[in-house]
């Protein structure tokens, strides 16, 4: 053992052995590069003999510069002094930090630095950041507006429906992908191809999907444009329920049609062909129809499909828009539906309106079979609108000039018209001007004499003619008379009794001629009749 190990170890040997009570809290740091640490006793204990060879090597150590040390007290807390007995451990940690002067004082070097003393730092309180700081505020600025509109717009968090129509925005085009902005947190992916025959899609541009596929896992939402078809493989794994796909028509059957998708087979119920049922599906044979699946089943290779489905949510779509631009007296080109006896309904392209037979045609009909037929196509004009019933009135006949505007002006009074009688009633009989003007001629302007029955004199289909005895245009009726072109036998039977009457008068002998008593006495002095005085 060296000589400076042996005075170390003999120092802290004394220091532990003294009478003076050694404080082992360090409760105070006086500087910062000072360590708080108890000194040894004030007299140093006299260096032990040794054999030369240490007397010259604690020579040597004397004579070579001492390093520079600072002397710490420890100061006891509270001003009461702590006695303590140093286990073995304090002995070693405390031989550890310390050592001792040639003159053999204890003292501990200025580098040592306590465990449990923290050394202060100087933190700059500003630091001038420039654009950095600005551009971390706008950062934080913008994150914090996107929170706050997330959170105030729970739908920005909701994803579509399969099946649904959206408008989105074309955000990029890469390769054969478009993607799509739906307005909620997944973008729509479609395909390129979709767009042959139209026009190539541009970023920033707006256009109508339908949602084919939400895959959550991916991150993606599946589209197709409007008119535009998914096109599965063969592989099970890429055809799913709620999908809508593109078929080709191969076959028919009695419950259906036999189609294929991709590769794969599939079947379309006839019920789910069309919105009504159709009789005759062979139509369809050979068409590429737009359908939705219903059913998949990989392990029994089953595949349905329905055309129905996707024609019900596109109705509901299009009657939604149709109502909210619906206004009175606007004008659609309709398809007929259906023909009742009381009138037709007329599909508008989003809803259906109802067509009264007294609607359509200004000419009297029986029924509207007789002007329409189903799957006509008509021009009909919007004459009432019930939103809370959905209720629409249409009309086809005005769509046309009104007759009766300048009807006046042919039909007055003592004009002699020719029709055809349209109708026959218990009280008269219905002729036809023109289209959509229509006279009456009561049962007792069909005849002079007596009429029991008006079909006696006419009936429907039948050509004739009559004189107009009055024109009312406010209520539109035109009162008509058939007998009054005819000779009235009334006038002829008082004819021939004056012709009677006058030959019976020309074979009369004139009063002055007749011989009798009525006239004055005759020239040939004959008494009077009567007169007794002239026979006497």
């Amino acid at each position: 053992m060296s000589s400076d190990e042996t005075a170390k170890q003999d120092a802290v040997t004394e220091a532990a052995t003294s009478e003076t009570p050694t404080t082992v809290v360090a409760t105070e740091v006086v500087a910062t590069t000072e360590v708080a640490a108890e000194t040894a006793p004030a007299e140093a204990a006299p260096a032990p003999d040794t054999a030369p060879a240490e007397a010259t090597a604690e020579s040597d150590a004397a004579a070579a510069p001492a390093p520079e040390v600072k002397k710490v007290q420890l100061k006891p807390t509270g001003g009461e002094d702590l006695k303590a007995v140093p286990t073995q451990d304090d002995i070693s940690a405390a031989a550890a930090e310390m050592v001792v002067s040639p003159d053999g004082e204890v003292v501990q070097q200025a580098a040592a630095t306590p465990r449990d003393a923290a050394i202060p730092v100087d933190i700059p309180t500003e630091v001038e950041l420039g654009d950095l700081e600005d551009e971390i505020a706008a950062a934080m600025n913008a994150e914090t507006e996107v929170a706050a509109k997330v959170e105030n717009d729970p739908l920005s968090n909701e994803l579509p429906d399969t099946g649904s129509r959206k408008e989105g925005i074309v955000q990029s085009i890469h390769g054969d992908d478009v993607f799509v902005d739906l307005g909620c947190r997944l973008p729509g992916l479609l395909q390129l191809r979709q767009f042959e025959g139209q026009p190539a899609p541009e970023v920033g541009k707006k256009i109508n999907v339908t949602v084919s596929k939400v895959d959550e896992n991916e991150g993606l939402i599946t589209v197709n444009l409007r008119g535009g078809r998914a096109r599965p493989g063969g592989n099970w794994d890429e055809v799913e329920k709620e999908q809508i796909v593109n078929c080709m028509v191969t076959g028919s059957n009695k419950g259906g049609l036999e189609v294929k998708i991709g590769s794969l087979r599939g079947f379309l119920p006839a019920g789910q062909v069309d919105l009504a049922y159709v009789e005759s599906l062979d139509s369809y044979i050979g068409q590429k129809l737009e359908v939705k699946v219903t059913e998949v089943n990989p392990q029994k290779r089953n595949l349905v499909v329905s055309r129905r489905a996707l024609l019900i949510e596109a109705r509901k779509e299009m009657e939604a828009e149709f109502w909210e631009g619906l206004e009175a007296d606007q004008e659609f080109e309709g398809k007929v539906k259906t023909l009742k006896d009381y009138g037709a309904f007329v599909d508008l392209g989003g809803a259906d309106g109802f067509l009264h037979i007294g609607q359509i045609s200004w000419t009297h009909i029986k029924h509207p079979s007789e002007v329409l037929a189903v799957g006509q196509e008509i021009n009909v004009k919007v004459i009432k609108i019930d939103a809370d019933s959905r209720k629409i009135s249409l009309t086809m006949k005005g769509m046309g000039p009104n007759p009766w505007d300048s009807a006046a002006n042919r039909y007055t009074p003592e004009t002699i018209i020719s029709g055809l009688v349209t109708k026959v009633t218990d009280f008269g009989a219905f002729i036809e001007l023109e289209p959509g003007i229509e006279g009456l001629v009561h049962i007792s302007e069909l005849d002079y004499k007596r009429v029991r029955k008006v079909t006696d004199v006419c009936r429907v289909g039948q050509e004739v003619s009559a004189k107009i005895l009055e024109f009312d245009l406010n209520r539109k009726r035109v009162s008509l008379s058939m007998k009054q072109l005819k000779e009235d036998p009334r006038i002829a039977e008082e004819a021939a009794s004056d012709e009677e009457l006058a030959k019976l008068n020309a074979n009369r002998i004139p009063r002055e001629q007749l011989k009798g008593g009525i006239g004055k006495p005759s020239s040939s002095g004959g008494g009077m009749f009567g007169n007794p005085g002239d026979f006497g």
